[in-house]
């Protein structure tokens, strides 16, 4: 398999906004978020704006075929923050996503990264896995929710470190 990455660029742009739509929808899928939230191609076009100017986006290529994206932001200290990556549901489960991570991980080294971070939601398992199976093994932070609209409100429960929380 041939993957490499390329900045997202004029000629991938319209591609990789669609990802970015079904990247969002997935999301607010597992949450079983309100339709009134679930986004649009317009808001995917603003999203990947906002990223190319505060991080990088990389399509993944294989073969010369755009079949996912990474997208990092780099801080201080030569940390990075894995903030989304997309594979396209028809390439998911054969080792692309693995081997693009292999790669992203040279590429982090060739830039200096000494740590990366990524957050997730809980009730993306096959996400946490996925990312346990690619060297994630550190707890760092636990972002925890509070909703103002009970609509909103989950009932399955996870507890973490002696503490019952609702699973998001």
């Amino acid at each position: 398999m041939n993957i490499y990455f390329v900045e997202v660029n004029e000629s991938l742009f319209d591609t990789t906004v669609k990802m970015i739509t079904d990247l969002m929808n997935y999301h607010r899928k597992l949450t079983n978020a309100p339709k009134e939230f679930w986004q649009t191609d317009e808001d995917s076009a603003k999203t990947l704006k906002e990223w190319q100017a505060i991080g990088t986006v990389y399509s993944i290529l294989l073969e010369d075929n755009s079949v996912g994206f990474f997208y990092i932001r780099f801080g201080g200290q030569n940390v990075a923050w894995l903030e989304d990556l997309y594979i396209s549901e028809e390439y998911r489960g054969k080792g692309v996503g693995k081997l693009a991570f292999k790669k992203l991980d040279e590429l982090m080294k060739e830039k200096g990264v000494i740590t990366m971070f990524v957050d997730v939601i809980p009730r993306n398992t096959s996400a946490i896995k996925f990312y346990t199976e690619c060297g994630f093994d550190h707890l760092n932070m636990i972002q925890l929710r509070k909703n103002y609209e009970d609509r909103l409100n989950k009932t399955e429960e996870i507890e973490i470190l002696g503490f019952k929380l609702k699973k998001y």
